[in-house]
This record gives C-alpha cells, structure tokens and sequence, in this order.
C-alpha cells in the first residue's frame, strides 16, 4: 500500500500525524484520541494556572488587608518634632503601599485569572464538539468496513455454491441442477451488488472522515496556538503587573527614604516641646563652655575653685542651668588649674 502523501510537507501539522491507531498493553487507542488527551492535558494546564493565579490574588488581598490595618495601629503615636513626622509616615507608606497591592490583586483577576478561565471554558466547548462529531465518523466508517466484510463473505459463499452446483451439472447428480443453478447465479450476483453497495458506502463514510479528519485536526492544531499564544500574553501581562506594582513601591521607597533624610541628624531646637528645648538648650551651653575640672580637687565631681574672705575655697557645679555664667580664672602658684 502506497504511503499517504503529506498534506503540508514544507510543515509540521496535526493533519499529515494521528491517523493510525495506536496498540498498547491496554487496548487499541485511536490516534485522533491520543491527540485528544494532548489537548485535554494543556486545557487542565491552563485550568491549573488560572487557580495559581487565584491563589496569587488571595495572597495579595491577605497582605494588602493586614498593612492597612497596620497602618491604622496607634503604636508610638505620640512621638513628637521631626522623628514624629518620619514615624507618621512611615505608616501612612504602609496604607500606600496596601493600596498598591489591592490594585495589582484587582489587576490579576480581570487581566490574568478571568481570560484564562473563560478561555479555558471556551476551549472545553470546542473540545467536546470535535470528539463527538469525529467519534461518530469513525463509529460510521468502522460499520460500513463491517458491512463490506460482511458483505464480502457472503458473496464467497454464494460464488463457492455456484461453483458446486455447475460441477454437479457436469456429472448430472441431480435433475434440478440446472434449476438450481440459475438460483445460485441470482444469488451471486445480489451478493455481488450488495457487497458494491457497501463499499460504495464505506468509500463514502471515508472520504467524509477524512475530510472532517484534517479540518478538525487543523482546528486543534489552531486552538493549540491560540491557547500558546494566550498563556504567553498573560504571562506577559503578569510581569508587566509586578513591574507596575514594583515601581510603585519603589516610589513610596523614595518618598519615605526623602523624608528619613531629614531626622538622620537631629537638631535640638526641633526635639521636643518648647520648654525642654529651652531647658536642654540652655543646660548644654553652660555645661559645654563654663565647666573646670580641677585636678587634685578636695571634692568629687565637676566644680570651680572660688575665693571669698581671703579663703579659697572649692565649689561643686549645679546638676540643674544657672542664670549667669562664672568667670574663668587661674591662682599663681596653685597646681589647681581651671580649664
């Protein structure tokens, strides 16, 4: 038997593969089925992608939903001056940052999750539709191949008594041969019209099986692309959303990284209420340029040597501000020394 030529040579195509069944330890499956179970096994694939990505959203949502209600925590509120400010927004970026996640979950569902699904369900119909309408073909081809053999039989059977029945004329058996005879010609030739009229409808069957073989195998092969191409696009379009969604963070990085560039040094007239500003102000001035260490002093701590009445005398410096500065001075011949 000649090979069948191919349909697309100068291609690789479902139309010119998958006709011939296929034997295995189980039975003998039909090639067209076996394309089948490829293209039911890429629907499930698709299928289990659109439920990743559905968990990809709850995920999202889960964490969105718990920064916002971070964001809301009364925690170090009352922090106070430039640092307050820094900690307000550092909250106030978690309730941006919970919004930018809430988007990219929205996102994910109607741009990703939804058309792999609906595609999905779409491409489950046009499945259906080719296996039933080819599997009804080849059920009607196997039974006109069943009638032709059938058909076939009885025509051996008629032609072997027509055989008979001429060798019984020839040595005169019986008076009725020759009636019999003209019966088993009738006989034959029905067999013989009848086993023409099969194969004219097994010719029939196979011809529009074969037309519908190669239009639903190239269909398939379509719905294959289509479904690549749309997988392809919604990865695609996943990437571009976690761009999105990473430039966004990135620019309430910058605002955040902006305003911790204004409290990383301090100053003391921004810390605080008034009276501690002053306070503090106040107590560090005087500490930082009136304060003697006397080396050898009768007393503990920081001081100032003093002279009163002719007496000299050691004076321990005030843990709280004074109102007025002291003098810096020095007395010849004492190893006390004011600094």
């Amino acid at each position: 038997m000649p090979e069948q030529q191919l349909l697309k040579p100068t291609e690789w195509s479902y139309c010119d593969y998958f006709w011939a069944d296929k034997k295995d330890p189980q039975g003998t499956v039909a090639g067209f089925n076996l394309l089948l179970q490829k293209q039911l096994k890429g629907k499930q694939m698709q299928k289990e992608m659109s439920e990743f990505d559905q968990e990809r959203k709850k995920i999202e949502e889960e964490y969105a939903k718990n920064l916002a209600k971070l964001s809301q925590n009364s925690l170090a509120a009352q922090e106070e001056g430039s640092l307050g400010e820094a900690w307000a927004q550092v909250k106030k970026t978690l309730a941006d940052e919970a919004e930018v996640h809430l988007k990219f979950s929205a996102k994910l569902h109607s741009e990703v999750e939804k058309p792999l699904m609906n595609f999905c369900e779409n491409f489950k119909k046009d499945m259906k539709k080719c296996d039933h309408h080819i599997a009804d073909l080849r059920k009607q081809l196997a039974s006109c191949y069943a009638s032709v053999e059938k058909a076939q039989k009885a025509l051996t059977e008629q032609q072997r008594d027509l055989e008979m029945k001429i060798q019984q004329l020839e040595i005169k058996l019986s008076n009725k041969t020759e009636e019999d005879i003209k019966k088993a010609r009738r006989k034959s030739t029905q067999a013989g019209d009848d086993l023409m009229g099969c194969v004219d409808l097994y010719n029939q069957a196979q011809s529009k099986w074969f037309e519908e073989m190669v239009t639903t195998t190239l269909e398939l092969e379509q719905l294959e692309v289509e479904r690549v191409e749309m997988i392809w696009q919604r990865l695609c379009q996943y990437t571009q959303l976690r761009h999105e969604t990473e430039c966004s963070t990135k620019a309430q990085l910058s605002l955040w990284t902006n305003c911790f560039k204004k409290w990383t040094r301090p100053k003391t007239e921004s810390c605080g209420s008034e009276s501690t500003k002053r306070a503090t102000f106040a107590l560090w001035t005087w500490r930082s340029r009136h304060t003697c260490v006397a080396l050898g002093s009768p007393g503990e701590g920081l001081g100032v040597p003093l002279r009163g009445d002719g007496v000299f005398c050691w004076v321990k410096l005030p843990s709280h501000p004074l109102s007025c500065p002291l003098r810096r001075e020095e007395r010849p011949g004492d190893s006390r020394r004011v600094i």
